[in-house]
């Protein structure tokens, strides 16, 4: 389907040259001959209105004309949301950039630096000031617990070959170096639980944050299988966000401004369906040479914003960073909220209804039947339709949600849908809706309870045991009939 067949009758041939340009009134604006459309550009043509510069190609026609989303906009042209998605990123994507390939340390360095980790993670949670101090940064022991945050309690030296480092000379004595260990809070790159990296916030002196030779440059990536994601700078920020709001999006911390994503994290990065780039609020300066004024958050965040065309700036607010943001009150779950999509925002007026992490929540598989009348399969409705296109399966058996997860499709469980029910006190085609886009914005999130404003306390679910019978819920025809 192309541009023009679905603006037929509207438009008028004003050139014929290559492949013929069509004048008529904006749909935005209203502009009489304003609206241009050349059929033949890129894939299904593409348009622009002198009067209001809306600009775009046949999805971006759909979404701002017709309001559809990206994938029901795909969908009308007959073409894949997820793969058109990945497409467009790459050929966004400014030239010259090549991502580079993290290498991890070797076995022994891991070793070791797993088990310093561990040390100094039993030390920390020893400690009640360094506790203490976290907890004034919103990290509480479970999360501290969690990424496996260490305190070391003074500086140590050890041998580099010890550590599979090879030798380096002092120039000034010409004795060979020995591996610096100082005295701070140790935070931890983990991956299949062992450390890659090692970095130590010094409680004072130069410099603050100390990389133990031989660490992977491996940012610190709280969630890889998220939707959207938000880049900060400093490791201890992206815990206390994951924190605060690790069920709505995944946290990266780069460790400094200049710093470009390695390769996996830049293929994960680039079919993601939001980026918020949230560099450090540096005081603003002016450049010498320029005389003009400066950020160096802001100019950092540039590179993002061009590298991906799904990224934004999100400047921090209340601070420099997000710990001094928390400090001063800011609500930061609020302010991650406030800088993603619409689509994404549709939670505050939902309710708490998902959960998400890494791992879905467990699916309750019903307990064995005997009448296959008394209790319907997931077989006698495999698929539903909703008007607007969009399709999902409700089942009743684990297996079969979590491989319509990993398939990629719209998948409830009746337990879930009877929460649906029950929490949303009075539910509308609105709300359906809303619904259904989470379930399609956050993959993977299974409803575990609701809450709707003041107007319901949390749900208490019904026995796990018990699994409601498809037929039995409500709610199951209102999202057929989402209008």
């Amino acid at each position: 389907m192309n541009l023009l067949d679905l603006i037929s009758g509207r438009m008028f041939k004003a050139a014929r040259s290559k492949g013929g340009e069509y004048h008529g009134p904006c749909p935005v604006c209203g502009g009489n001959d304003r609206f241009h459309v050349w059929p033949e550009q890129g894939e299904q043509g593409s348009f622009w209105c002198r009067g209001c510069d809306i600009a775009g190609d046949a999805i971006q026609y759909l979404r701002v004309v017709e309001g559809l989303s990206f994938r029901q906009a795909c969908e009308k042209l007959g073409k894949d949301a997820d793969a058109t998605r990945a497409a467009q990123s790459r050929s966004e994507r400014p030239a010259g950039f090549q991502p580079a390939t993290v290498v991890s340390p070797a076995d022994l360095w891991q070793g070791k630096a797993t088990a310093f980790a561990d040390y100094c993670h039993t030390k920390l949670m020893a400690t009640p000031e360094q506790l203490a101090w976290l907890a004034g940064r919103g990290i509480t022991p479970d999360v501290a617990a969690h990424y496996r945050l260490g305190w070391n309690p003074s500086d140590v030296w050890r041998e580099r070959s010890a550590w599979g480092l090879p030798e380096e000379i002092k120039p000034e004595t010409g004795k060979p170096k020995k591996l610096w260990l100082p005295k701070g809070l140790v935070i931890p790159v983990i991956e299949q639980h062992r450390a890659v990296q090692l970095r130590i916030r010094r409680p004072e002196g130069e410099p603050r944050y100390f990389v133990v030779p031989g660490s992977s440059r491996q940012p610190l990536i709280s969630r890889p299988d998220a939707s959207a994601y938000v880049v900060v700078e400093s490791g201890l920020d992206a815990i206390l966000l994951d924190a605060s709001a690790g069920d709505l999006v995944g946290v990266i911390a780069m460790h400094n401004d200049s710093a470009k994503p390695p390769a996996s994290l830049f293929e994960i990065l680039t079919t993601a369906l939001h980026i918020s780039v949230a560099m450090d609020s540096d005081k603003i300066t002016r450049n010498k040479a320029t005389g003009k004024l400066e950020s160096a958050g802001a100019k950092a965040s540039r590179w993002w914003i061009h590298q991906f065309p799904q990224a934004e700036r999100t400047p921090i607010i209340g601070g420099k960073d997000p710990g001094e943001a928390y400090q001063a009150g800011v609500n930061l779950r609020d302010w991650v909220l406030a800088g993603l999509p619409p689509k994404y925002q549709v939670l505050q007026g939902v309710g708490q209804l998902m959960s998400y992490g890494n791992q879905p929540a467990p699916v309750p598989v019903p307990p064995p039947t005997t009448s296959t009348e008394s209790t319907p399969s997931t077989k006698s409705t495999p698929i539903i339709t909703a008007p607007d296109g969009r399709t999902f399966r409700v089942v009743e058996d684990r297996q079969e949600w979590q491989a319509e997860v990993a398939a990629g499709r719209l998948v409830f469980s009746a337990l879930e849908l009877a929460r649906l029910q029950a929490a949303l006190v009075t539910p509308s085609p609105q709300l359906a809706a809303l619904v259904l886009d989470i379930k399609e914005v956050f993959h993977g999130a299974y409803i575990k309870a609701g809450r709707v404003g003041s107007s319901l306390a949390q749900f208490e679910p019904p026995d796990e045991t018990e699994t409601p019978l498809i037929t039995d819920i409500p709610f199951l025809p209102l999202l057929k009939e989402v209008a």
